[in-house]
């Protein structure tokens, strides 16, 4: 046989040997999807909440209301802990950090898949749609803390907001706990605050971020419940390899902020180096050993 005929029948038959042992990952205790919780429905109920005062806000004086007193209330965090805490909300940063979940929580991935898709469908489709400005298209520079990039265009709703809520309300489902479950959200609100902090987003879009991403999140656990026992090896591996393209990614990106460097770099390092040992220690990937006597 051919030398090159030979190598490539061999790395063929080693993808089909990994490709099944993935399966038999995949249907085993050891990676079952949380069942259904009673918080699910919860997701809704917060969405609902966050669109009705979202919807409020605009109707008392348009965009602009409550702008100034939560820039104001941003004032007693230094600059550079809201530039980290807005990253947070990034698609790239929260792609990458779900490596970290992607080998205890295999189905994660497909769950985010189609929260992600239903998330888009929701920003894309509404953002061009209202054309709405953002505050440095309407407020004179230097009458309001602006942090990174200045951004004028399509404030509603809330990208990173929506995201942050997006993989909250997926986080939810992995754990019972309900205190846990309030202290996760409790956390994507501190991103949502951050848009309004950097002066990029109006308080509404915030809220109306915060809606679609719960929204997105619950029905990506419903058609992740449907769904499940069709995610196969192929699929796992397809969506580890898009996950890890975005920790590459991020390796030399900082959202537009200023001293967000340095945590994208490590990040995507930890996020890269944990998911080769993970690989490694299941038998999908060749083992490197560091010390050898």
């Amino acid at each position: 046989m051919h030398p090159l005929a030979y190598f490539l029948a061999r790395a063929a038959w080693s993808c089909i040997v990994m490709i099944k042992r993935i399966d038999n990952f995949l249907t085993s205790d050891q990676a079952r999807w949380p069942k259904r919780q009673p918080f699910d429905e919860q997701l809704l109920k917060v969405a609902l909440i966050a669109l009705a005062i979202g919807t409020l806000l605009l109707m008392i004086d348009g965009l602009s209301t409550g702008f100034d007193f939560v820039q104001m209330l941003s004032l007693m965090l230094p600059p550079i802990l809201w530039e980290h805490i807005t990253f947070m909300g990034d698609t790239l940063v929260v792609l990458t950090l779900a490596l970290l979940f992607a080998f205890r929580y295999p189905h994660l991935l497909l769950a985010l898949l189609l929260t992600a898709i239903i998330g888009t469908l929701i920003t894309h489709g509404i953002k061009p749609w209202l054309a709405t400005p953002r505050p440095p298209a309407i407020l004179e520079p230097g009458t309001f803390q602006l942090i990174g990039s200045s951004i004028s265009k399509k404030s509603m709703p809330s990208g990173h907001t929506l995201t942050a809520f997006a993989a909250a309300g997926l986080l939810t489902r992995l754990t019972a706990d309900r205190a846990l479950q309030y202290l996760i959200l409790i956390a994507a609100c501190f991103v949502g605050w951050s848009r309004v902090a950097v002066g990029v987003h109006w308080p509404a879009d915030v809220l109306m971020g915060a809606a679609g991403g719960l929204i997105s999140a619950w029905a990506g656990l419903k058609l992740c419940d449907r769904w499940q026992h069709r995610f196969r090896g192929w699929g796992y591996l397809t969506l580890l390899g898009i996950h890890g393209l975005c920790a590459i990614a991020l390796l030399g990106y900082n959202g537009g902020m200023p001293h967000t460097g340095l945590f994208s770099l490590l990040t995507g390092l930890i996020c890269l180096g944990f998911s080769f040992y993970q690989l490694s220690l299941r038998g999908f990937a060749p083992k490197i050993h560091l010390f050898r006597r």
